[in-house]
């Protein structure tokens, strides 16, 4: 079985889940290592290093990633920024590119998405977006999405994918809810799980992906601030394809805000 990955982004909330409560440490970083067992043997690794940084109307992300896999080594390197064109409208773009190439890691990457707030009260967020990512080989995936969020009190997230694979224009789709808690400052935590041909997921920088099989992905994840700067991030997930393939891991890290 052949798997492919994909960079994946969450912009709405990105910025209270990593961003420091104090306006005047604007910049924060975060470490991150991961580890999964895989059903039948072999494990990945994997390291991550996000700076997030806050400026006016906008939040600037650069992301560095490297894992290892049973099949080989890779890494990749991401910038995006979350910018807001007035109160009710932001946007989200992204761009990524592989710095040791590997067959599980787009080659190259780039992520649009439209965002609009609804309601007098601005709680319901409504959004649009499309991915296009290359792979080392001919593989390409084209990727259109729509989905709302609605802020209160939970964070309630639902998203549709529709995914194109080159060569031979082959269509899928997957669905994806999520469950969210914020409280600035102190915790942060959501539980998400995404169902279908997953070629596209709003998950973590890496994971496992077949257009041709389906599966589900089910992870929680917990960010805590000890100090008003520092704290510690914690996720679990467990991910199956068809029949033959199960995944179980997590991550741990530390972030800080200077």
């Amino acid at each position: 079985m052949k798997y492919v990955v994909i960079l994946c982004l969450l912009a709405m909330p990105a910025a209270a889940q990593i961003a420091s409560p104090d306006p005047s440490h604007s910049t924060t970083a975060e470490l991150l290592y991961g580890h999964s067992s895989l059903r039948g043997g072999g494990h990945w690794q994997s390291a991550d290093l996000a700076l997030t940084t806050l400026l006016p109307q906008t939040v600037g992300y650069f992301f560095l990633h490297a894992s290892e896999r049973p099949e080989e080594k890779g890494s990749l390197a991401a910038l995006a920024a979350t910018h807001d064109w007035n109160s009710r409208f932001f946007t989200y773009a992204a761009a990524a590119g592989a710095l040791q190439r590997a067959s599980f890691l787009p080659t190259s990457r780039f992520d649009l998405e439209l965002n609009a707030k609804l309601l007098q009260d601005r709680r319901l967020v409504a959004s649009i977006g499309g991915t296009i990512a290359r792979y080392p080989t001919r593989h390409r995936d084209d990727v259109l999405s729509i989905g709302a969020t609605y802020y209160a009190p939970l964070i309630v997230t639902y998203r549709y994918f529709h995914n194109t694979s080159s060569p031979g224009h082959v269509e899928s789709h997957a669905q994806l809810l999520q469950i969210g808690l914020e409280r600035r400052g102190r915790i942060s935590t959501y539980l998400r799980h995404s169902w279908g041909n997953e070629a596209y997921q709003l998950t973590n920088l890496v994971t496992p992906q077949n257009v041709a099989l389906s599966g589900h992905t089910t992870t929680f994840a917990v960010r805590r601030w000890i100090t008003g700067r520092s704290g510690f991030t914690a996720e679990i997930e467990q991910q199956s394809k068809a029949s033959d393939f199960r995944r179980f891991g997590g991550r741990v890290g530390a972030f800080y805000a200077f």
